[in-house]
């Protein structure tokens, strides 16, 4: 679904975004990801409760109720019903979600090396420089 886009969480000392995509701040960037997996969850929800409404019997083997259940949950031999194109796109939601959240998520755990890189390189300097804010 991104191939074509780029896109990278914005360092505050870079002067531009990535061409191509978009930047987000760390910030912004978490709030985000955060948003996107509480979103997964009700779509995992959702998607159970699919399961279960494909997954019901007619009530009854009278013509009109066998129709009715075709069309909501579909005839169990390829004809989909009403909940089993609902679940198709919670399905293609999910994907979705996921992908950018799985980005997001490189794209925060890059910084974070990088940021861990920078301490190391500073105590390398200063060796009695604990925390990432004492420089010097």
């Amino acid at each position: 679904m991104w191939e074509d886009v780029e896109f990278s969480i914005f360092h505050p000392w870079e002067s531009q975004p990535r061409q191509g995509g978009f930047s987000l701040d760390v910030g912004a960037a978490k709030e985000i990801l955060r948003d996107l997996l509480e979103y997964q969850d009700r779509l995992l929800s959702m998607k159970r409760k699919v399961t279960a409404l494909c997954a019901m019997k007619p009530p009854s083997k009278d013509p009109s109720t066998t129709a009715m259940h075709v069309a909501m949950v579909g005839d169990g031999s390829g004809k989909l019903g009403a909940f089993s194109y609902g679940g198709g796109h919670i399905d293609l939601q999910l994907r979705y979600v996921k992908e950018l959240a799985d980005r997001i998520q490189k794209a925060l755990a890059a910084i974070n090396q990088n940021e861990q890189g920078q301490t190391k390189s500073i105590q390398n300097v200063d060796p009695g420089a604990h925390s990432s804010g004492k420089i010097g």
